[in-house]
């Protein structure tokens, strides 16, 4: 034997050793007409492996393969959260409800739900509490008080209660500050569920190689914080082609959508094996039999499936476990007339608590459209309870601008029926699509420095009699990140050459869930046509567009550096007079500054309120970017993500908002794990009128423009004036000469 195959040997056996605390395998799914498939597993530590055929249901001596101990059917959140912890959930808050999705194979005899959670130190365990009911039957009571390490109670579930697939377990948590009280001391209590320790335990055998086995050994899987293996025969496997159905059965999971790995067929696995995988077989091979099941030789669920036909898998998948009950749309509010929050889907709002955040959503046409000063109004029909104490407050909020400040310690006013209150506000803090019409309560202690005393009726109420009024539109619109993500299918997004070799390509299949269904009956003529695709900042370079302009090296940056802001301490008392027009004077830096101010204010007056996007993009940084490079071609949006920068919490962010209001918005927003997305708009952005102009909608079709681009036209009109101006004067004057 050559010195060189001797070598090469020695290297193999080497490497297939098992490593300390891990077993290693090398698996392969018995594939159709592919003879010989093995499976190549260490038996013992120290001796060399050996190879067994694949019927074998176990590997001796081996920790990674099939277990007899029960495995855990997790809880699966129903509500993503924009975090890299994929097997926690941490519900924040003094008065908070969570849902969470378990999915069953078959309805277990005498079944256990295990609850394994952490609370924080600040919660005092003899006044909190958390509710637990499993398919709208309340079935016990937990007390927060795994300060230390998380552990894990049990409560019996009623026979009957559980049924087989989809499950809906829901928790009422009440959380006590057990050392302040106020709204400070709500954000400083919560409870982590581990979602790896939290739900049914079944035995192995009871996951079968059928659809719903699979499904439920695929969601045991999520809980363990892994992803969904898909094994292809390499490269050429068509992403592109197989998102969409990936994407509509990771739908059915709800919440926050899978993660998927791509691996080829003959891959190595450290750590316990896996309860559920899918292969693909190769373009150019079918086989009648497949979509179908079978066991792995690692004990694993394997879904084999023939590439180029993954509508019989979905299918094959969806009518075991559709999808979960459609969530509900958000109510639509017609512009013209009052409409009661009844009618929007909110009968009555109560608030408990010392910090309150209570939102009413609703959607208007996506090509309402008023920027100018006309008015919107809400008749509010309200209560608050009495000895409240001094400083409470009620704030009324359109889309996170406060329209009215309410006073709630008024003891006159407590406690008995209030006349409607008329709340006027601008109608320009309203936009197409969703809106969010929001009640924030700030409570200070009773006394500040002790835990809260029970309170038993709610701190607020507002009843459904209130009515929104929107006052009516034209029918315009403007170039939007949101409206495309309102018409986004699965089909229309994929991604850039240098992101498929960069980035993990199950994010496309992830970002396709989030969008595989929705409301299409208010989409636009664009709908067929929107387009996301998911870049790197290289991607950059080659932009072109209105949007984009010169900035491409400038939007690069801001995603491959990160920028510390450093903030200079101010005098107050510099603050009392600095906006007094005499200070410049006498102020050599103001001095310095005001031709600067004044170029701004120029040009402010000239493109609108919206700055520059060189100026927007200083001292930014994000960890992902959203842009629509030409808003002349504005169903075209990129996902920017930086590589070295995990995308959950991006995808999070985008699963949380879709439908939502406070999404992103605008020609380019920017992400990033602290301040989720802020959003900037250009100024030269086009107006499209959808309807003939008219009398009737002249004066709001004019408005629009002007206040968009008001230089455009107060400049002429000004000028207009100005000419005008001095017609009159020399008229007057020659008219005088003439008298005399």
């Amino acid at each position: 034997m050559s010195r060189g195959a001797t070598v090469f040997l020695l290297t193999l056996i080497w490497w297939l050793l098992p490593r300390e605390g891990t077993a290693q395998l090398i698996e392969l799914d018995d594939l159709p007409d592919v003879p010989d498939a093995a499976t190549v597993a260490p038996s013992e530590p120290g001796v060399a492996p050996t190879v067994q055929q694949h019927g074998n249901r176990g590997v001796a001596g081996s920790d990674a393969g099939p277990t007899t101990q029960p495995i855990m059917l997790p809880l699966r959140p129903t509500r993503p959260q924009i975090s890299t912890d994929r097997v926690s959930y941490r519900i924040q808050g003094q008065f908070e409800t969570a849902e969470f999705a378990l999915i069953l194979p078959s309805v277990p005899g005498g079944a256990t739900l295990a609850m394994a959670s952490q609370s924080s130190i600040d919660v005092l365990p003899e006044r909190s509490e958390i509710g637990v009911s499993v398919n709208g039957t309340f079935i016990g009571t937990l007390v927060p008080d795994n300060f230390d390490a998380a552990r894990t109670d049990r409560l019996q579930v009623p026979d009957g209660v559980l049924r087989t697939g989809r499950n809906l377990v829901t928790l009422e948590v009440r959380h006590v500050h057990r050392v302040f009280c106020g709204p400070d001391a709500a954000f400083s209590v919560w409870t982590d569920i581990l979602l790896s320790g939290s739900g049914v335990e079944v035995m192995p055998n009871e996951l079968g190689t059928d659809p719903l086995g699979f499904l439920s050994a695929v969601a045991a899987e999520l809980g363990r914080g892994r992803a969904v293996t898909i094994r292809t025969s390499g490269r050429e496997f068509p992403i592109a082609d197989a998102a969409p159905v990936i994407a509509r059965v990771g739908d059915i999971f709800d919440g926050l959508p899978p993660d998927i790995d791509f691996a080829q067929y003959y891959t190595a696995v450290d750590g316990p094996a896996q309860l559920a995988r899918v292969t693909v077989l190769p373009s150019g091979r079918t086989d009648p039999d497949l979509p179908q099941f079978r066991r792995g030789g690692d004990g694993a669920i394997v879904l084999l499936a023939n590439a180029g036909r993954y509508a019989d898998t979905g299918a094959l998948l969806l009518g075991a476990l559709p999808r979960g009950a459609d969530k509900a749309e958000t109510p639509r509010l017609e512009p013209g007339a009052p409409q009661s929050l009844e009618e929007l889907g909110a009968p009555q709002i109560e608030g408990r608590g010392r910090y309150i955040n209570k939102a009413v959503s609703f959607r208007l046409p996506r090509n309402w459209l008023l920027l100018a000063s006309q008015r919107a109004e809400l008749l509010l029909d309200y209560w608050f309870d009495s000895d409240l104490p001094e400083g409470s407050l009620l704030l009324v909020k359109v889309n996170g601008t406060t329209v009215r400040l309410l006073p709630l310690d008024e003891a006159a006013s407590a406690d008995r029926a209030l006349d409607t209150l008329r709340i006027p506000f601008p109608a320009n803090t309203l936009r197409p699509g969703v809106n969010q019409l929001s009640f924030e309560a700030l409570v200070p202690g009773d006394p500040p420095d002790e835990a809260c005393v029970p309170r038993s009726s709610p701190i607020f109420r507002v009843d459904g009699t209130t009515q929104l009024h929107v006052p009516p539109s034209p029918a315009m619109s403007m170039p939007d990140i949101h409206r495309v993500f309102e018409n986004i299918r699965p089909e229309g997004i994929g991604m850039s050459d240098a992101a498929q070799g960069t980035l993990s390509l199950g994010i496309l299949p992830q970002l396709a869930a989030i969008y595989a269904t929705g409301d299409s009956g208010d989409r636009d003529e664009t709908a067929n046509h929107a387009r996301l695709t998911v870049g790197v900042p290289s991607d950059l370079t080659s932009m072109t567009g209105d949007v984009v302009g010169g900035n491409n090296s400038r939007l690069r940056e801001v995603l491959l550096t990160r920028v510390s802001e450093k903030t200079e301490a101010v005098d107050p008392w510099e603050r009392v007079n600095e906006g007094r027009w005499w200070r410049v004077f006498h102020d050599l830096d103001r001095a310095r500054e005001l031709p600067a101010r004044l170029r701004e204010w120029f040009v402010a007056i000239w493109q609108g309120p919206e700055s520059s996007l060189e100026t927007w993009l200083q001292g930014q940084a994000a960890e992902a970017m959203l842009i629509q490079p030409d808003t002349n071609a504005p169903q075209d949006v990129w996902l920017i993500v930086r590589p070295n920068v995990d995308p959950r919490p991006v995808v999070a962010a985008l699963a949380l908002l879709h439908g939502q209001y406070g999404g992103p918005n605008g020609q380019v927003s920017l992400f990033s794990s602290d301040a989720g997305w802020t959003s900037w708009h250009s100024s030269s952005r086009p107006l499209r009128l959808h309807e003939p102009l008219t009398l009737a909608n002249a004066r709001a079709v004019v408005g629009n423009y002007v206040t968009i681009t008001p230089g455009r036209y107060v400049l002429p009109l000004l000028s207009l004036a100005l000419f005008s101006s001095v017609i009159a004067m020399g008229i007057m004057l020659l008219s005088r000469r003439r008298r005399e």
